[in-house]
């Protein structure tokens, strides 16, 4: 289920229909029944992994705070979990009869009871508040580790045991599927009880608040990351009708769907064309100049599909009377590598930041230590994309030329200040940036030597690249100019605040492309495998 798919709006108008209608109690329960319901549309087994990671930092919180929880309450979260994992984790429709078909259940159990023994001791500890923290930490890195990364880790040390001659047989991978959005609730479920230790945050003592904290449905799978200090608030206090909410949500909700349906997924097609035969080898009668439209094709792809994403939740979050924040913010026209990550997915950089690369000593002790630790979170920036060598190149690329221009010392620049100086940072920024989507995209370094190879050895100008520029041309000409008047969505109230007839004319456009000009396939939302 997702923005683009009639389930998901009959679901979304079903709870709009009543969430006006009950009390802010109500509001939250019948938000946190669509929020699972929504989750457990894809595989309703891994609502068992929301479920724990909710649970363990939702008791770390208040624990790492000094909040002992009644014996009662912990029994009653105990039972929801271990409840939770008979009920999702068992093959039923397999009329299990071995025990293996209640693993789960039972490792659950022994695990329960384990940290039920350790609690009294753990709320007496002299180190009660890092004991929380790093169980919570432990509890959510080992889930994304396992899921996200396992198999990654045993095929590459598979391949190195290969080319020491040291592994004959197959690499023995467990095929484990990937739950949707588990690295955006991970993170923001671990930034809670980071945030409470920090002494940023209040604890909240209400587990319902706390778990629609975590899956709050308009942006559970792709983001943007909340901030507890941001969102639990919003969830916490009552909410009302706002005067202008309906409109701003209906522009972001337009413009959403118009860059998914109309720019990102035509832009893949055009993407996949020439990156499927970069894959595939077959570049006999490719140029290179349809090498690099095809990436300027991804660049489009990818911001369109994100951005888009993240505008209908902010639309429908207003909607419903909560305010997510911005996560783009016209990334393409960023002058460096530090402005431009303060313009990409600006709420996952803003993570890394704030609980990585300061922890780490950001920039307090010496030039050296600030480019090893820009290089660290670039990489591990990376890794979070993906369980794939070319994200953790694109991290690490992306930590070099954010090293490269601190170290020549390139400042930003502004339009007012110099526009030619300005044009040509712009320029420059968005052909690195496009390099860097060439080691995104590509599945192997294969591809990506064979399309560095023909842009620097081949490059025609064919009437194949006329073609697919003309076409992204046609798809974000008019949107770009859309996002430079609202200065992209910061100040989305300038379209509202336009005349009925400008109004008319935006809307009838968007609304026109996305019915009549969308791509003949429906592709996934790309940020959903990560």
């Amino acid at each position: 289920m997702n923005y683009t798919q009639l389930s998901f709006w009959i679901l979304f108008l079903l709870v709009h229909g009543v969430y006006w209608r009950v009390g802010h109690r109500r509001q939250n329960q019948l938000l946190l029944v669509a929020s699972y319901f929504f989750y457990g549309f894809w595989d309703y087994r891994f609502l068992f992994l929301i479920l724990i990671s909710t649970v363990v930092d939702f008791i770390g919180g208040l624990g790492v705070a000094g909040v002992r929880l009644p014996r009662a309450r912990l029994l009653r979260l105990g039972a929801l979990v271990l409840g939770a994992a008979f009920v999702l984790c068992v093959p039923w429709r397999a009329h299990p009869h071995r025990l293996v078909d209640f693993a789960v259940p039972l490792a659950t159990a022994g695990v329960i009871a384990l940290y039920g023994t350790a609690l009294p001791r753990l709320y007496r500890a002299p180190q009660r508040r890092k004991w929380f923290l790093v169980i919570s930490m432990v509890a959510n890195l080992g889930l994304l580790g396992f899921f996200k990364y396992c198999d990654f880790f045993i095929s590459s040390a598979h391949d190195l045991l290969a080319a020491l001659g040291l592994a004959h047989a197959p690499a023995p991978l467990l095929h484990i599927l990937l739950p949707a959005g588990i690295s955006f609730y991970t993170f923001q479920a671990m930034s809670y009880t980071i945030d409470i230790y920090r002494g940023a945050v209040e604890p909240t003592d209400d587990f319902g608040d706390f778990a629609l904290f975590v899956c709050f449905f308009p942006h559970l799978v792709a983001g943007p990351i909340m901030r507890a200090h941001t969102l639990l608030p919003q969830v916490m206090r009552p909410r009302t009708r706002r005067p202008g909410d309906f409109e701003e949500g209906l522009a972001l909700v337009v413009i959403g769907l118009f860059k998914k349906i109309a720019l990102s997924d035509n832009m893949a097609t055009i993407a996949n064309a020439i990156f499927y035969r970069l894959a595939d080898g077959a570049t006999a009668s490719m140029s290179g100049a349809e090498v690099l439209v095809g990436v300027y094709a991804f660049a489009f792809q990818i911001y369109g599909d994100f951005s888009g994403y993240s505008s209908i939740a902010r639309g429908i979050s207003k909607w419903l009377g909560f305010d997510l924040v911005v996560n783009f913010h016209l990334p393409y026209l960023a002058t460096s590598p530090s402005d431009f990550w303060r313009r990409w997915h600006i709420s996952l950089s803003t993570w890394l930041r704030d609980y990585l690369y300061v922890p780490l000593g950001g920039n307090r002790h010496g030039r050296r230590r600030e480019y090893r630790n820009l290089m660290l979170t670039m990489l591990l920036g990376g890794l979070w994309h993906g369980a794939r060598w070319t994200f953790v190149a694109w991290g690490l690329y992306h930590g070099l030329i954010l090293c490269i221009y601190r170290l020549a010392g390139i400042r930003d620049v502004s339009p007012r200040e110099h526009f030619g100086r300005w044009l040509v940072r712009v320029v420059v920024m968005f052909h690195l940036t496009c390099a860097g989507w060439l080691l995104f995209r590509a599945d192997r370094f294969g591809a990506v030597a064979r399309a560095a190879s023909l842009m620097a050895t081949h490059f025609v100008i064919t009437q194949t690249a006329l073609t697919a520029a003309a076409l992204i041309t046609f798809y974000a000409g008019a949107l770009f100019i859309l996002e430079l008047v609202t200065d992209g969505e910061g100040r989305i109230r300038r379209l509202l605040e336009s005349s009925p007839a400008v109004q008319g004319a935006v809307y009838g456009y968007l609304v026109s492309m996305t019915l009549f000009f969308h791509a003949r396939r429906a592709y996934e939302f790309l940020y959903f495998q990560f």
